[in-house]
């Protein structure tokens, strides 16, 4: 039998630090106003919020109404730190030091997948002072683990008991950058994809999907907030996203702010050189829209718009220094090289457009490790979904950092697949997979 600490180890909060729940519930003051019922409480859920009453004087409803909110908060955060929650089995046992009852700790359990079978015993602090250490149940127990270096490794030594410290659930450093920049949020949804990864630890698979968690995350989420502050502005009838590198922004932008987003389904090549079907599914769907895209100079949509009549407006995230002036950037990458890093960490699992027909796409096959494309989407998924709140307001240089953070951390065969195959998309004349000559001269040009 293993004996396991709950939160943080087995159990994570996507807001990251538990008192940040009560900033979700209502802001700072509540924060402050949470934290000293706390303390002067008898340390029980009911009682925190009978201090609460006391502490503030507020109504007997307006009370109820924040610890209902604060629960929701509490269950609607909770995930599974899951390299943990997968060694959990019937008959082991959760020892924590919490506020929450006997209830709520199992009601949180059960939502990150704990067996039926695992008893839990919770106190105010026994582990914390090591009561729990000298008792015959706690000594009935095997190998203990947890997170805290008191309450869950010096204590159980102290007394005899093996112990196992996890370390993993700490914050990472791009976690605690994004904290310090003030993005709290966006850290804790960051940390929360990190510690969902499905793959075994130091793996290729878990490399990569901790990656996308610490660095594709943290864009994404960022983006959105500032393509919604143009799209406030900007006031369009409906907002696409172009495939396929926008794919993943627009399900951030969705999720972030419950809207009713579409997607474009376009490529180079049908702007390039479109098809009936195609222009009669562009202009369906231009009339007062804004199509938004990851990055790009705006040539190829300059060149669509002058050939067939149909004005697209487009607005790109990340646009360089040659981008032509009269479309809108919102991230400045002059001097940058990030453009193509972020492209290459927002691949689509399909493959590229080449038509529409009945506003259905019709594409080529995929043409990168399709293994690779899948975990960089679900880790980015992963973390988009914990997102518990937008961000508070978000400028350039921030999205612009985080855009440079991704130059630095981009899978280096992905990036050269893509310098290959995102050249010969557009050639009819060149296969759609890189030859073995092709991917040498790539690689032999960026030495």
């Amino acid at each position: 039998m293993t004996s396991w600490d709950f939160f943080d180890t087995l159990c994570g909060r996507a807001c990251g630090d538990p008192w940040r729940v009560f900033d979700l519930v209502a802001g700072e003051d509540y924060r402050r106003v949470r934290q000293e019922a706390e303390r002067r409480s008898d340390k029980t859920w009911p009682g925190i919020f009978r201090a609460v009453a006391d502490v503030t004087g507020w109504t007997k409803a307006r009370v109820e109404d924040l610890e209902r909110r604060e629960w929701d908060a509490e269950v609607a955060g909770a995930f599974p730190i899951v390299e943990n929650v997968r060694r959990v089995k019937a008959g082991d046992v959760i020892v924590t030091d919490t506020y929450f009852d006997d209830r709520q700790i199992r009601q949180l359990a059960t939502k990150i997948g704990i067996p039926a079978g695992v008893r839990i015993v919770r106190s105010w602090d026994d582990k914390w002072s090591g009561r729990w250490w000298q008792s015959p149940q706690s000594a009935a127990a095997g190998l203990h683990i947890g997170d805290n270096p008191r309450s869950d490794f010096a204590n159980p030594r102290q007394h005899g008991r093996p112990a196992e410290l996890y370390r993993a659930g700490a914050k990472n450093r791009h976690e605690l950058e994004a904290e310090k920049a003030g993005q709290w949020e966006t850290a804790g949804a960051m940390r929360a994809a990190r510690l969902q990864c499905p793959y075994a630890a130091g793996s290729p698979q878990a490399v990569i999907w901790d990656g996308a968690a610490s660095l594709n995350v943290r864009f994404l989420i960022l983006a959105a907030a500032l393509v919604k502050e143009y799209v406030l502005a900007a006031k369009p009838r409906r907002v696409f996203f172009v495939s396929r590198d926008a794919i993943l922004l627009g399900e951030a932008y969705r999720r972030l702010y419950a809207e009713d987003v579409g997607i474009f389904h376009a490529s180079r090549e049908t702007l390039r050189r479109p098809t009936e079907s195609f222009k009669k599914y562009a202009a369906d769907l231009a009339e007062g829209s804004l199509f938004v895209d990851l990055h790009g100079t705006g040539r190829t949509v300059r060149q669509f718009c002058q050939t067939t009549g149909i004005q697209l407006a487009y607005v790109f995230v990340c646009g360089p220094r040659r981008m032509l002036p009269e479309f809108t950037r919102l991230v400045d990458l002059r001097g940058i090289p990030a453009g193509t890093a972020v492209e290459v960490m927002n691949y689509h699992d399909e493959g590229r457009v080449i038509d529409v027909v009945g506003s259905k796409p019709v594409r080529a096959p995929l043409e990168y490790d399709v293994e690779t494309v899948r975990i960089h989407q679900a880790a980015t998924l992963c973390g988009i979904s914990a997102a518990c709140r937008p961000p508070a307001r978000v400028s350039p240089a921030e999205v612009a950092d985080a855009a440079v953070a991704i130059s630095r951390g981009v899978p280096g065969h992905l990036l050269r697949q893509h310098e290959v195959e995102h050249r010969s998309s557009v050639s009819p004349t060149r296969p759609a997979a890189a030859s073995a000559a092709d991917a040498a001269r790539s690689r032999a040009a960026r030495r």
